[in-house]
């Protein structure tokens, strides 16, 4: 893995990763984290992808990681659709760097929700995508985050949005009863490294304009659902102990809301896996299922001759 800091369209420097071991990829693939992390976390699945023929690009999302080492948590105006139009020159430099035609975005988490809203927007330049601990909010549950994000932000912009974490990633805890961010994982291990890893500390306290941010994007992107095509070439995968995901509900009924504009996504619900499948004790498992998911669309593409 190599680390650069990159000008993005609007000025803001971004730390971004590369991991491009291999010569001639077969296509590549840009990883997007979720909130309170970073992208160095996935390291050990980017270097699967290498030995599995796919060069990856990976950023620390504005506001996260080395990208804003020194305001961590912190939302600013715009945030959101910068983070999006990010993703979107990744691909550009994907493209550019490795001289391939064909480039994948895999979104966790908050960087699912990135990742959704960028298959809206930026859909032709990219082969398909993956949508790994991801949700769907809409209708009063979305409304209230909306409004209490809105208020709080007017008041307290950055200011800690602990209301937020606390009736999200608290309630997960309490629901399972399995330690502090137990919530995230089986593997107690892994859940201890992410405690103890300074750039992940305060899971769900980010700032209010933060969330704020995140919820006018959640709107934005179920008025827009419908832009993404109908043979867009997408994978929903969840563990069905996510709270994020609505333990498997949330999650349905994204899968639902894309196959309502016609759209056939590849589907899988890990019995018993957390919110970070990724990280899971069954990760060797989900790591081949994403593989396979690329790798089919590969051989699709090479077989109509679609780029």
């Amino acid at each position: 893995m190599t680390i650069e800091f990159v000008t993005m369209r609007d000025g803001k420097r971004v730390a971004v990763s590369y991991w491009d071991n291999v010569a001639t990829p077969r296509a590549a693939i840009v990883m997007v984290h979720g909130m309170c992390e970073y992208i160095a976390r996935y390291d050990d699945f980017c270097k699967f992808l290498g030995h599995n023929g796919y060069n990856v690009i990976g950023m620390d999302n504005r506001g996260f990681g080395d990208t804003d080492a020194d305001t961590r948590g912190k939302g600013y105006a715009d945030m959101f659709e910068n983070t999006v139009d990010d993703i979107k020159q990744e691909v550009d430099i994907a493209k550019s760097r490795w001289n391939v035609e064909r480039v994948y975005v895999i979104g966790h988490s908050y960087g699912s929700i990135l990742t959704q809203r960028f298959i809206e927007k930026h859909h032709s330049v990219v082969a398909g995508a993956i949508l790994c601990g991801s949700t769907l909010q809409s209708g009063a549950m979305l409304a209230l985050g909306r409004a209490l994000a809105s208020a709080h932000a007017k008041t307290d912009p950055d200011g800690d949005g602990k209301i937020f974490a606390k009736l999200t990633f608290e309630s997960y805890d309490k629901k399972l009863k399995d330690g502090v961010n137990g919530w995230i994982n089986r593997d107690k291990a892994a859940v201890e490294i992410y405690n103890a890893d300074e750039k992940c500390a305060g899971v769900g306290i980010c700032s209010n304009m933060f969330y704020k941010e995140m919820f006018d994007g959640i709107k934005r992107i179920n008025a827009h659902r419908g832009d993404v095509p109908k043979d867009f070439k997408l994978m929903i995968a969840s563990g069905s102990d996510d709270g994020v995901g609505g333990y498997g509900m949330l999650v349905k009924k994204l899968c639902r809301a894309y196959e309502k504009f016609g759209l056939a996504p590849v589907f899988k619900l890990y019995d018993g896996g957390r919110h970070e499948i990724l990280n899971e004790i069954n990760k060797g498992e989900v790591y081949e299922d994403f593989v396979g998911f690329i790798d089919k669309c590969e051989s699709e593409y090479a077989g109509d001759g679609n780029v």
